[in-house]
């Protein structure tokens, strides 16, 4: 078998596909002319990108026959390309073994699969859950290299393929991604093989990287620590021989790396190689469409033709343009059908292609398979024995980082937990990792440099995209995270969360799918206590923007105490086919429940604080959701108890939110087919006032609340964008969040029940406005906020 051939015979067939999935509806292998009764309705689709990703597909059917003691997976940044992927997918046999009545592989699993591509209720237009061997959508431009490199991290044997467009290379995401050779360590990890593929145009205009010389390209490349090899169908040598010849030599130099890093002598710095596939955009399709050029221009970026179901003469030669473009592909002698309908490859396409279980449709790192149980640490060694409410202890995040010491010991065996922070391990307080481990650098170090090594399991960089698209990577490849930053700049990856919720919310009702290992986020450096950065670190739009979502996929836990904070670290680990979110401050240190009070609390999501709640129905409920706020709020029903002891109080403490979906499951609160009403009356009563103070902003809680008749009895507080560089007590107090400011709360909705009287709620106004204003005078004077604030 000549492999040239063979490579050339599967990218006809696969570019052939690609086409007919965007064009045609019928009459697929044209076995009678062409009509406009052919051309689907609707043309959607991206054939611009196809090609080239036909092309590097094929050449990794042959790396992954050449090379049986590797796992190869298939990244593709251009999501667009779907028609090129699904085409491999088809030919390689992957469709037809996950899919073996709908698609299978014979004429009409073939007419399955074109015709009902982009359609309604068919296939998406682009890369998707549902589509054997994806792990990345591709949708959103940005986060292929992130999520390749993520994959590979204690896989030493896969190697991903990433094919990124020459546009996707200008988003700040991918742009920051080449850094990630920087920390992928050739002992231990896999290799991530970029190919960026240079096709020059983006929807309507040229690509940065297009409009580049080789030299300015190889130069680029080169200077972050690349070795380019260029694949250029400008040069006299046929594209396919030089498609093979790069690929050989990139997987020789693999192999030459990854062999020196085992040596004694190991290696630091390792240039891995990344291929630039430098062709024109559309390449096979008409060079010019009427008087627009479309072969290596942004023309042929979608579907090519505008007007193949126009009568007019233009549309009749666009409709043989098309004709004769499909044509060229000469797909009857490359396919061809028994008698009852079975689909026959061309024989030297069926050896190039990968033995069954070998395929990319195939993998298994690709299908959310967890490898391996992450044993958790024993909670009880961790646990807080209370000796006192409110007592002061080291804080949560500290604890956090003595839990993931633990994982990191652990999992030494099974290699399968990782922490991805931005810089901010030491700044949020979980420095305790690095007793364990270390982090992840495979650059020269100084002397003077700590916490560096080669083997680390700890992948800081500053930057947020690259770090989560790493941690998407690695939990999709079925492996544990955690994702831990400033709670100000999680929204810089918002739209990524968000997309990884859409993939998650298809998997799971995929059967070929198994269940996914969470993705986990730590928002820490809360803006209660981001006094002394200023108003740029306080930002808790993460938060309410995740609410949104499905509560049977993102999880969002606020731990007041670190026998909480325990429950949340257990339940992020164990939740799958889900986003975990924890919110927890580096500076809260008291601890208010015993680890059996954690325990229940976790479980219904809720709890009544009896300790300082009284006994029967309350006068007024006061419920608090989040660390900071939950303390603030302790001394704030402390004062008011001191002005009227006989006022009836409850005291509810949020763990979690999603109780107010429309029910509550099992798993969520224990109370099975419990309708939102009941648990909602289970905790804040049928018809008492209510102050509700919240670390968020107070439209989050609105729109929880908003199928509730509470408008007239509610007080809701929270994050109302008033901030600064200032006290921490002057941070509460100028957010309304204040114990002065939740005692006039108490107050007036004590007043509305009864239980005290207006003169009486005026004068503790007063009282209370009093004290805030002295607050604030000792602040503006003293520069720190009172002793009777830091001393409570």
């Amino acid at each position: 078998m000549s492999e040239i051939s063979a490579i050339k015979k599967l990218v006809r067939i696969t570019d052939y596909l690609s086409a007919s999935q965007i064009f045609l509806k019928d009459n697929f292998l044209l076995d009678k002319p062409l009509t406009q009764d052919d051309i689907k309705d609707r043309l959607l689709g991206h054939w611009g990108t196809c090609p080239g990703i036909n092309l590097v597909y094929a050449n990794i059917d042959r790396l992954i026959n050449k090379h049986t003691n590797k796992e190869f997976i298939y990244t593709v940044g251009p999501g667009h390309g779907f028609p090129a992927f699904q085409a491999n997918l088809f030919i390689e046999g992957s469709l037809t073994a996950v899919y073996p009545e709908k698609i299978p592989f014979t004429k009409s699993g073939l007419t399955e699969v074109v015709s009902n591509f982009s359609a309604p209720y068919g296939y998406p237009s682009h890369l998707n859950p549902e589509a054997p061997g994806v792990i990345l959508e591709g949708g959103e431009l940005g986060y292929s290299l992130s999520v390749a490199a993520g994959s590979v991290l204690d896989n030493p044997e896969l190697i991903n393929v990433c094919i990124i467009g020459d546009g996707e290379a200008e988003t700040g995401p991918l742009a920051a991604s080449w850094n990630v050779n920087r920390f992928i360590n050739p002992k231990n990890d896999g290799v991530v093989l970029p190919v960026l593929h240079l096709n020059g145009y983006k929807i309507s205009g040229p690509t940065v990287f297009g409009r580049m010389s080789n030299d300015e390209v190889s130069d680029f490349f080169r200077a972050h620590g690349y070795t380019p090899l260029f694949i250029d169908s400008n040069k006299e040598e046929d594209l396919t021989e030089q498609s093979i010849k790069v690929f050989d030599q990139a997987m020789q130099m693999i192999n030459t790396l990854k062999a020196q890093a085992k040596s004694e002598e190991g290696l630091i710095a390792p240039r891995w190689p990344v291929i630039i596939l430098k062709t024109p955009k559309g390449m096979g399709a008409p060079e010019t469409v009427g008087n627009t050029k479309v072969v290596g221009n942004y023309a042929s970026h979608q579907i090519v033709f505008d007007k193949l179901k126009s009568e007019s003469a233009e549309g009749q030669l666009q409709l043989k343009q098309l004709e004769a473009w499909l044509k060229s592909y000469n797909i009857n002698e490359l396919i061809s059908f028994t008698d009852s309908g079975e689909l026959i490859l061309d024989k030297e396409v069926q050896g190039i292609l990968p033995n069954q279980g070998r395929a990319i449709g195939e993998s298994k790192h690709a299908h959310g398979k967890l490898r391996g149980d992450l044993e958790l640490p024993d909670q009880k060694a961790l646990q807080v024995q209370l000796k006192q409410r409110g007592q002061i202890g080291e804080d949560e995040m500290r604890l956090a980082g003595k839990y993931m010491a633990e994982l990191f010991v652990n999992s030494v065996d099974t290699n399968n937990f990782r922490l991805f922070s931005p810089d901010e391990t030491y700044s949020n307080h979980l420095e305790e990792v690095f007793i364990k481990t270390a982090r992840a650098w495979q650059w020269p170090t100084e002397s003077w440099d700590k916490d560096l090594s080669q083997d680390g399991k700890v992948v800081e960089i500053l930057s947020e995209h690259v770090l989560f698209g790493m941690l998407l990577g690695y939990t999709l490849t079925g492996r544990y995270g955690f994702f831990v930053t400033y709670e100000s700049f999680a929204s810089i990856v918002l739209s990524m969360a968000d997309q990884y919720v859409k993939f998650v919310s298809v998997a799971r009702n995929v059967s070929f799918r198994e269940p996914m290992a969470p993705v986990n986020i730590i928002l820490s450096s809360l803006l209660e206590r981001q006094d002394h950065n200023g108003f740029s670190h306080q930002n808790p739009s993460f938060i309410s923007h995740m609410l949104d979502h499905s509560a049977d996929i993102v999880n969002i836990y606020f731990p007041a105490d670190k026998n909480l904070m325990l429950e949340a670290l257990d339940l992020s680990l164990t939740t799958n086919d889900a986003v975990n979110i924890i919110v927890a401050g580096k500076k809260m240190k008291r601890d208010w429940l015993t680890p059996q009070e954690a325990a229940q609390e976790a479980q219904d999501g809720a709890l009544i604080w009896s300790f300082l709640s009284d006994a029967g129905e309350p006068d007024v409920v006061v419920a608090t959701c989040g660390d900071y706020i939950t303390e603030e709020a302790v001394i704030g029903v402390t004062l008011f108890r001191r002005e009227f002891p006989h006022v009836k109080l409850r005291f509810v403490n949020f763990f979690k939110l999603d109780m107010f979906a429309e029910y509550c499951d099992d798993k969520r609160c224990k109370e099975e087919d419990m309708l939102k009403e009941e648990i909602y009356d289970k905790y804040l009563t049928h018809d008492k006032p209510i102050v509700f103070n919240f670390h968020g902003y107070t439209a989050t809680i609105k729109k929880l609340l908003f199928d509730y008749s509470v408008s007239n009895r509610i007080i809701i507080n929270g994050y109302e964008e008033q901030g600064s560089t200032t006290s921490p007590f002057d941070m509460k107090a100028r957010n309304g969040l204040s114990r002065y400011h939740l005692v006039k709360d108490i107050a007036s909705q004590a007043e509305k029940v009864g239980v005290i009287t207006h003169e009486q709620k005026e004068e503790l106004h007063k009282k209370m406005t009093d004290k805030l204003k002295w607050e604030k005078d000792y602040i503006i004077k003293n520069k720190v906020d009172p002793p009777e604030i830091n001393s409570w």
